[in-house]
């Protein structure tokens, strides 16, 4: 799949078929992560692969706010350590800037897989940390429920590029052809 088209057909998926996807897929997904960029390339996210049925429904206690996650067979958690980052000139700690870039990096290469997930960042980290033996130092930084998707959610809608984009000072748009 071409990554434009990987792009185009990211969609955030609610609905899981009960198998569980094979290794070498889940091998490559996390490849994809371990290339992501960070902070001075510290490389600080962890990625948990959740796939034995008890630890899943662990997991599971910790979004059950989110009901729709209750269908997924499998996950994969990613963590870090805010000092495994940076801190920008202004104070700002990337820890979760990084911890982002590499989930969408996960998510992208799903998606690539002909997967499905949905990014959960309302959770119980507590919960989450518990049930995976996460160190307390360790940030739960993001969810994602795994698995090859149940339905085709509809095209989201979009808001025009020209209120988003800017060229050269802020308000002025971007030119483009929608």
């Amino acid at each position: 799949m071409d990554f434009y088209e990987v792009i185009e057909k990211r969609k955030s998926i609610r609905k899981y078929k009960p198998d569980l996807p094979p290794p070498e897929m889940i091998d490559r997904i996390l490849r994809a992560a371990w290339r992501a960029p960070t902070w001075a390339n510290m490389q600080g996210c962890r990625y948990i692969v959740v796939r034995d049925s008890e630890k899943v429904a662990a997991v599971k206690k910790g979004i059950e706010q989110q009901k729709w996650t209750q269908a997924a067979p499998m996950f994969i958690v990613v963590t870090i350590k805010p000092q495994d980052s940076g801190t920008g000139k202004h104070g700002i700690p990337y820890f979760t800037v990084d911890a982002g870039i590499c989930t969408e990096h996960l998510v992208l290469a799903v998606t690539a897989e002909g997967l499905g997930t949905c990014w959960v960042g309302f959770f119980d980290e507590k919960i989450i940390q518990s049930a995976l033996n996460i160190p307390v130092e360790e940030r739960v930084i993001a969810v994602l429920p795994l698995g090859f998707p149940a339905h085709d959610p509809s095209k989201t809608d979009r808001k025009p590029m020209k209120r988003l984009f800017f060229l050269d000072e802020y308000g002025k748009p971007w030119p483009t052809k929608e």
